[in-house]
């Protein structure tokens, strides 16, 4: 996930870029080989709709919102497969594992007899230039590559990675969920402008850039020289790029297309339609409060009063008022579905509604009075325009006032976000691990979610300490630890999570959706 790219496939907001998944238990060698087709016939052709157009056909220069993700799943196999109940799979890889007890160093052995779309044979170094072309072309999720230090061939199926530090969650990076696992072809890697217009991965599906207008229109054929013939579901695969949300809804209805992404103020409608609203949790809702320093509004350097700020809003009325039934109030920095990867089910709900106590928090602090902050948003980045105005709302009841400043894009956003002139901003985030996350959002480089560089000695303290961690099984109170001390902080002002919805026609089947697969994967389409 790139950072301005958290939420994925709800239109009319940013569209990709985490929860447990028993990581340990998937990474192991000698998982058995297995067929993603199963005995479905083969049909004619299918039609659904994205909202917004890929960045590139070159997975190293993609962004995994969604709707990126669904082109590029059809075209590039990855090197693990994410089923959609959250457990890692045989993808080009048949098996994995670390080598050594620090979770440093990791190896995949590739299936044999795989060829690229551009009829190249799949091999380890194919594999290992893949991956430094990902590293070179800088793309959105460099974020994820980067935790590679390096990537050899150890023999011609046989692949090593060598990792920047211990890392507990490479083999979820490795799924078609981040990208880097989507290997390119030689042919790609030697030639990446070519990728602009064509694909060249080892999926069920290729490019026909005959039938394809960019931006527009986007055409899939079979590979033919795919390994499981039983796994390609279509003859035609077309991609339609529909940018507002009730065009796509007549489409779905109309039977022009069979699938697309829902929203929120959709939902009800598309039930009563007779269509399929299929719904995951997926992401956190909140207010980024990036002050904690208090170099904009001094308050905020107070913990208290972030505190307080948490204690003042009421999550069950915003989040119905919002999300409907597509949502949960919660007040950390994740979501339930991720209990062994940071959510600690035990601190949930930490901060109840309580206004007078967040009035007693601002006295102590030595602001009986409350005082003024500025906060962004923009309705394309998790509805955040609406949220802010439903926190704003609760916190002048305390006598804290919130200027919200919008913007019409994240674009838009983005610069006076890391330009340090907002103390917060508004939007959503996609659950992580808490591995990630850290990299993301809490670590002092963090970047993005961190602009101020903000850094606590007990916080850093905890990240160390499970950084350090190599027992698998200790991991789990290592990240809660991490949460509880986040949550205490008082550093997001977080309302609960909201799902992710994706609407299909009754016949359309293999729309399957956990809180850690929560994009469904199009190869596995069926009529």
């Amino acid at each position: 996930m790139s950072p301005f790219t958290a939420g994925h496939g709800r239109a009319g907001r940013v569209p990709r870029t985490l929860v447990s998944i028993g990581i340990a238990a998937t990474l192991v060698a000698g998982i058995a080989a297995c067929s993603s087709g199963g005995a479905v016939a083969q049909s004619s052709s299918i039609t659904v709709a994205v909202s917004s157009a890929p960045l590139s056909l070159d997975p190293a220069k993609n962004s995994n919102t969604a709707d990126s993700q669904l082109v590029m799943d059809l075209a590039y196999e990855p090197l693990i497969n994410l089923a959609s109940d959250g457990t890692l799979t045989p993808g080009l890889a048949t098996s994995w594992k670390y080598t050594d007890s620090t979770l440093t160093t990791f190896q995949l052995k590739l299936r044999s007899g795989v060829k690229f779309s551009d009829g190249s044979k799949l091999t380890a170094q194919t594999v290992v230039d893949s991956i430094q072309h990902e590293k070179t072309a800088n793309g959105p999720v460099a974020i994820y590559v980067n935790e590679i230090k390096d990537a050899k061939a150890i023999d011609a199926h046989t692949v090593q990675l060598d990792l920047v530090r211990s890392n507990p969650t490479i083999g979820l990076t490795l799924t078609q969920r981040f990208l880097i696992g989507s290997i390119v072809g030689p042919k790609g890697v030697a030639n990446p402008d070519s990728l602009g217009t064509s694909t060249d991965g080892a999926g069920q599906y290729m490019l026909d850039p005959k039938q394809t207008v960019s931006n527009d229109h986007y055409t899939f054929v079979p590979n033919p020289y795919y390994y499981d013939k039983s796994a390609i579901h279509f003859k035609k695969f077309v991609v339609r790029v529909i940018a507002n949300p009730q065009t796509a809804l007549s489409a779905l209805k109309s039977g022009q297309i069979s699938y697309a992404g829902g929203a929120f103020s959709t939902a009800t409608q598309a039930k009563g339609d007779g269509l399929v609203v299929n719904a995951t949790a997926s992401s956190w809702y909140s207010v980024f409060l990036f002050d904690r320093d208090g170099a904009l509004a001094p308050a905020l350097k107070d913990q208290r009063v972030r505190q307080a700020l948490n204690y003042a809003i009421d999550r069950k009325s915003i989040v119905k008022a919002l999300f409907g039934e597509y949502g949960t109030p919660g007040d950390e920095a994740s979501i339930k579905g991720y209990e062994k990867d940071g959510f600690d089910p035990s601190y949930n709900d930490h901060y109840n509604y309580d206004p007078a106590k967040a009035k007693q928090l601002l006295a102590a602090a030595g602001y009986p009075d409350g005082f003024t902050l500025t906060i962004g948003a923009t309705a394309v980045f998790g509805d955040g325009v609406e949220l802010a105005q439903a926190v704003a709302s609760d916190w002048a009841k305390v006598g804290v006032t919130a200027k919200i400043q919008t913007y019409s894009t994240v674009g838009d956003l983005v610069g006076p976000w890391l330009g340090k002139q907002l103390s917060g901003t508004t939007g959503e985030y996609d659950a992580q691990p808490m591995y990630i996350f850290i990299g993301q959002g809490l670590a002092k480089d963090a970047g993005t979610f961190n602009p101020f560089q903000t850094e606590d000695p007990k916080l850093t303290s905890l990240i160390n300490a499970a950084y350090a961690e190599t027992d698998q099984s200790k991991l789990p109170a290592a990240w809660n630890a991490i949460q509880r001390q986040v949550v205490d902080l008082g550093w997001f002002v977080p309302v609960g999570s909201g799902d992710s919805l994706y609407y299909s026609v009754k016949k359309l089947k293999g729309v399957a959706l956990s809180p850690t697969a929560f994009v469904p994967d199009p190869t596995r389409f069926h009529f």
